[in-house]
């Protein structure tokens, strides 16, 4: 056979591995934050040789950013899905709720990705987060945006900086991750939907 047919099952190949390193960093980094996640733990979830790694990422801090990264565009895309289902007619009351309750949703149980990201950015190095300081500035953009389109359309607020309360919106909803249990007395889609209800609904126009 060519050579060069076996090119992009290679390329294939190699990107289903990476693909299955990410998932297994994401999920040990979600339980066990950046410190004490390691390289052969990572490998053993991902049913591989830790020196193995290497022939795919140069440290396990590239694998660390990107897992966040990963996990950035996971919760933008939980958002993106949930903003189309509740539709351009809807107000900025409603697509704020939505995307409350999308997002909410997207850092407990969707993603491990997304966990990730919210146990282990503060942690990470500050060449990780300066590398990521693009695409977080755009995720909290589109935050302000939301907030932004309610207080146009007369259903939010407007006498509350948007950026100001999109910040604080976002950091009150990564605080769920550190308390909520998937085995506990609620489940995520109440928390979501109350925790949409009182942040959200404080804001309404007509509060």
């Amino acid at each position: 056979m060519n050579p060069t047919q076996l090119a992009p099952d290679r390329i294939r190949k190699g990107e289903r591995t990476r693909t299955r390193i990410l998932g297994a960093a994401a999920d040990v980094l979600a339980r066990k934050g950046y410190a004490a996640a390691t390289l052969t733990e990572i490998a053993a979830v991902a049913k591989m040789q830790a020196g193995s790694l290497y022939y795919h990422f140069d440290s396990k801090d590239a694998i660390v950013e990107e897992v966040l990264r990963v996990g950035i565009d996971h919760a933008r895309d939980a958002i993106r899905s949930a903003l189309s289902a509740a539709g351009d007619d809807a107000s900025g009351h409603g697509r704020l709720m939505a995307a409350v309750v999308a997002y909410v949703t997207a850092i407990t149980i969707d993603s491990d990705f997304t966990q990730a990201n919210i146990r282990c950015f503060e942690e990470s190095p500050e060449d990780t987060r300066e590398n990521l300081a693009v695409p977080l500035r755009e995720f909290v953009n589109g935050w302000v945006r939301l907030i932004e389109s309610g207080q146009r359309d007369g259903s939010l607020r407007n006498d509350v900086e948007a950026r100001v309360i999109a910040r604080m919106t976002i950091a009150a909803m990564n605080s769920v991750v550190g308390w909520w249990r998937p085995d506990g007395e609620l489940n995520i889609d109440g928390v979501a939907r109350m925790f949409a209800s009182t942040m959200v609904d404080g804001l309404s126009g007509n509060a």
